[in-house]
Formats: C-alpha cells, sequence, structure tokens
C-alpha cells in the first residue's frame, strides 16, 4: 500500500504538541501514549519514542522512573502536581477596598488621571496600602477582580 502523505507534516505536528499541551488531561494522555509505545514494540527505545513525540529520551526516561517508583503500576505519578507560587500580599479585605476604590474616579484620590490602569493601581496601592507593587501586577489585580483591557482599549469594567 502507497504510504498516504502529509502536507505541512512540521505545522501538523507543532499544532497537534501544542494542543497535547491544553490541559492537565491531555498531558497525562501525551505521557501514557509515549509509555504504551515504549510497552507495544520491545525493540524501542527512549530515544526512538522521544524523537516521534518531540521531547527528549531523558523526559520519557524520567516518566518510566516515575513509574517504577515503589511498588510501580500507578500511572498517577505521570500527572503534573498544581505549582503554588507565591501568595498574595493584599488580603481579601484589601481586595475588596480596592474593587469599591475602582468604582469611583482616579482623581478622587489625588491621581491625576481619567481612568484606571496598571500605573494609577500602582499609586493608589502605594498611596493607600503602603504596598509597592511593579505596573505588570497591578495590571493582573485588574484582570483579577473583574477590569479588562482589550488590545490597548482602556481598562473598562466588566459586568459582573
Amino acid at each position: 500500500m502507497k504510504r498516504v502523505a502529509i502536507k505541512k507534516p512540521e505545522e501538523i505536528k507543532r499544532q497537534i504538541l501544542e494542543y497535547f499541551q491544553g490541559s492537565e488531561d491531555l498531558k497525562l494522555a501525551y505521557k501514557l501514549q509515549a509509555i504504551l509505545l515504549l510497552l507495544d514494540n520491545k525493540d524501542t527505545n527512549c530515544t526512538e519514542v522521544s524523537r516521534i513525540y518531540g521531547s527528549t529520551p531523558q523526559t520519557l526516561g524520567n516518566w518510566v522512573h516515575k513509574l517504577n517508583q515503589g511498588e510501580g503500576g500507578k500511572i498517577e505519578v505521570l500527572k503534573n502536581r498544581a505549582k503554588p507560587g507565591r501568595s498574595t500580599r493584599l488580603t481579601k479585605n484589601d481586595i475588596q477596598s480596592i474593587k469599591d476604590a475602582l468604582i469611583k474616579s482616579p482623581r478622587q484620590y489625588g491621581i491625576k488621571s481619567t481612568q484606571w490602569d496598571g500605573d494609577t493601581l500602582s499609586i493608589l496601592l502605594n498611596k493607600k496600602f503602603d504596598i509597592k507593587l511593579k505596573t505588570r501586577q497591578c495590571q493582573r489585580i485588574l484582570q483579577n477582580i473583574g477590569f479588562a483591557n482589550k488590545r490597548g482599549r482602556p481598562w473598562n469594567k466588566v459586568p459582573e
């Protein structure tokens, strides 16, 4: 039988690999498929499978070692653990105070601006809470509490 040809194979492979990185379930499925390929063919090794799957042999070897730890046989060990990150310096009361402040104009707080953005929120936090945060951190706070900046447009309140 003639081999079927895929147009733009590198582009298709890149899209598939990106798809597998989409969620934790898909990441686990990706790992399990690579392990299955190792299990189904005794002649394949980590180098060959990793070339097919676009990872490194060391990564695939690490997955096998994780599976073999302890008594072995638990595929749950391949699931990624949640990475907690740094905790916020703002309390829930602080966040509520920020929400309340954002309803008003920045000028009411002595800030020379007509609308809220990362810079103005940074100034407010420094004045009111004695917390020094950079512009990008303040932009994330605005997004998390329901303000959105769409493609360079001003920060607008999103309906709750």
